[in-house]
């Protein structure tokens, strides 16, 4: 019986540190501290706070810091069966305005069970930082709340098709430059930016496949009224049917 407790027990931790309730660190120094080459420019050519650069996989982030009053940045994730939870950032640099760049070495951090905090090492500059996105999807945290978004999409994805694609929050601008969306919001107060989209080909495929099955199904319908009516035929040529006056 006190096994029986033991291996309960036990059970429940596991799952608890699953769950993340234990509140163990995700982001190692080393991810911190990872190489990356970041478009510091973006903010200025695409007018906007905030750029996100999703190529697939991963996504990349410039944001502009100076003017915020904003002493801490909080990078979490929210999850209807985890509850929050920190995003893995990776690759975070600082750029100061004078053009000088540091890396994680020189920028406070600090890890919770909840999210990765991050204190920018001065008032004036630009953030940036890589982080994981899905193949059809993309979330990213808003950590300047009250500032101008964009988010560049990977070439080739759309995002206009209802159940294919989606946008959130709403109040965004659209364009396409060279085959990749541009998805824009002059003010976004929501806690994150969401994002569904899809590959032409998927749509194409999606119809291709429902078609198919139209035509299946109509075979059937059509294979199956004629066995009927067969039946009925050898009934009739058998004399089974007999009608009383």
């Amino acid at each position: 019986m006190r096994r029986r407790w033991l291996l309960v027990l036990a059970a429940v931790g596991l799952l608890a540190v699953s769950a993340g309730c234990l509140g163990t660190s995700t982001v190692s120094d080393q991810q911190l501290n990872q190489n990356a080459t970041y478009q510091w420019n973006a903010t200025e050519t695409q007018n906007a706070s905030v750029v996100v650069n999703a190529t697939g996989g991963q996504y990349q982030a410039v944001l502009n810091v100076t003017g915020t009053n904003q002493s801490e940045m909080r990078f979490s994730q929210s999850s209807q069966f985890t509850g929050e939870s920190p995003i893995p950032v990776r690759a975070i640099q600082f750029r100061y305005p004078n053009g000088t760049i540091v890396n994680a070495t020189a920028i406070p951090v600090s890890q919770s069970r909840d999210a990765v905090t991050v204190t920018p090492p001065a008032d004036r500059g630009k953030f940036a930082y890589t982080a994981p996105m899905g193949d059809r999807s993309l979330t990213v945290p808003v950590v300047l709340p009250g500032r101008s978004h964009e988010v560049i999409l990977p070439t080739g994805m759309r995002v206009r098709i209802p159940v294919f694609g989606s946008v959130s929050p709403g109040g965004y601008e659209r364009t396409i430059v060279d085959d990749r969306v541009h998805v824009h919001w002059d003010v976004v107060n929501a806690n994150s930016l969401s994002l569904q989209f899809f590959l032409m080909r998927d749509v194409y495929l999606f119809a291709g496949l429902l078609a198919l099955g139209g035509l299946v199904a109509i075979a059937g319908v059509v294979y199956y009224r004629r066995q009927i009516r067969r039946l009925e035929r050898d009934r009739e040529e058998s004399g089974l049917d007999v009608h009383d006056e």
